[in-house]
């Protein structure tokens, strides 16, 4: 580690080699601060921002700990916060391999965010799924990048990081860019490029010219007072927000705006074609019946009638390990596979699925947004569960036609009674398909 790596950042100094730290902790501009304040009956985290009472956050000898970024290892009130200041930034020739075309929309959005970078304004971008927000940045991108600035893209989840790194090493194929997120073999090498989970920008400090959140509405950046800390914090003083999703809200909208920022709104995806409507199948029972180990004749008919990979939502594990089982019994020729949060080999079988080697794979809703499927058609079992709202639903069904190669495919919501976020979702599909 040299200095450069400790540039933006915001370390322990656990977190920092033996020989770095001795290298740098004299360094007359090297920023040191308590990683805990500490009051008359609170402690209050300068990493994340969290505040709690003495009493929830003690440790032995009058010390304590913050309690809300611990898995980022525990900050405790012995600590310092090691930073170094960013460099300055110096104009240089990046590599730009984009042969695609724009379409009139998504030009239109590219070239209103390079005004909003010159002006250093929040802007928003509200997208349908399968707009092609992706290709919307690059011109930001270059330009961040052509000026000697440093720019990221968070999001969420780990599975849109994942997607979002080789598209982007292709488009800008001489960058060094650093994939950050809580299980990568690969840490922070120094890079001007980052795209990483929401959380590890729990670990920057006045780093980022443009930071890019990405599925800005999803759990657990939604309403997480503290992950939203850490994004302001890792921006430099004139750094620049920009917010992608295709399910915004209210309170969102009305933060870009009261902060003199703009909202971009593309309703039509990229292709031309329309989003694909769910259809409703009420199953009585349906839970149960699976439970019971009886699959639902739609639901095998269902998989029988599509030529195109199949992606099963499930509302939780239990359930779908269960129809796992019976679905393999079923379709004993079919490639099966589940995949959640916390399995092992979650991102090798998201691999496979992206070149297609499942038939039929079942997951919970850690993959509603920002991964591409080609090809898929999209069940989704107990949709009238709490766990669905009307976002998450609207998500599920866009990751269906998102190739211009194979722009349509089925959406099938399977329920036990229409809820009102079935019926929120399936009206706001409609009405983007209406808009130009």
């Amino acid at each position: 580690m040299d200095e450069k790596l400790l540039q933006g950042r915001q370390l322990l100094k656990k977190e920092i080699p033996k020989r770095a730290y001795e290298k740098t902790i004299n360094l007359a501009f090297i920023e040191t601060r308590k990683a805990m304040i500490i009051t008359k009956h609170y402690i209050e985290c300068q990493r994340c921002g969290y505040k709690g009472t003495k009493k929830n956050c003690s440790l032995t000898n009058n010390q304590y700990f913050c309690p809300q970024c611990i898995q980022l290892k525990r900050v405790d009130s012995t600590e310092l916060l090691i930073s170094l200041p960013v460099g300055e930034n110096l104009e240089r020739d990046v590599t730009f391999c984009f042969e695609g075309v724009l379409t009139t929309k998504q030009n239109k959005v590219s070239q209103d965010l390079l005004k909003a970078y010159a002006r250093k304004k929040t802007h928003l971008i509200h997208a349908v799924t399968g707009a092609g927000k992706t290709e919307m940045l690059f011109e930001l991108i270059k330009q961040v990048l052509s000026d000697g600035g440093r720019i990221g893209i968070s999001a969420p989840r780990v599975d849109v990081c994942l997607e979002l790194y080789p598209r982007l090493k292709k488009v800008f194929p001489d960058e060094d860019i650093d994939l950050l997120y809580g299980e990568s073999k690969v840490g922070f090498t120094g890079a001007c490029f980052i795209i990483c989970t929401t959380h590890q920008l729990l670990r920057f400090y006045h780093f980022f010219d443009v930071l890019i959140i990405d599925e800005v509405d999803a759990f657990p950046f939604r309403n997480d007072k503290y992950l939203q800390f850490g994004m302001r914090q890792s921006l430099r003083k004139e750094g620049m927000l920009v917010y992608m999703t295709a399910t915004s809200t209210p309170s969102l909208e009305e933060e870009v705006t009261t902060s003199k920022g703009r909202i971009s709104l593309v309703s039509r995806r990229f292709h031309g074609f329309d989003l694909p409507v769910p259809k409703l199948k009420y199953i009585k029972g349906l839970a149960k019946h699976l439970r019971k180990g009886r699959l639902p004749r739609y639901l095998v008919l269902a998989c029988q009638q599509t030529s195109q990979k199949i992606l099963i939502f499930f509302p939780n594990i239990e359930l779908m390990t269960t129809s796992f089982l019976l679905l393999q019994k079923k379709f004993p020729n079919k490639n099966i596979n589940y995949v959640y949060a916390s399995k092992k080999d979650r991102e090798d079988i998201i691999k496979k699925m992206r070149k297609g080697e499942w038939d039929i794979l079942l997951t919970t809703t850690i993959l509603e947004r920002g991964v591409t499927f080609s090809n898929i058609s999209v069940f989704v079992i107990c949709a009238d569960h709490r766990v669905y709202n009307k976002a998450s639903l609207i998500q599920i069904a866009g990751r269906v036609g998102r190739d211009r190669y194979h722009p349509s495919g089925q959406v099938i919501f399977f329920h036990e009674g229409k809820t009102k976020a079935i019926r929120q979702a399936v009206s706001e599909i409609k009405k983007r398909n209406k808009e130009s």
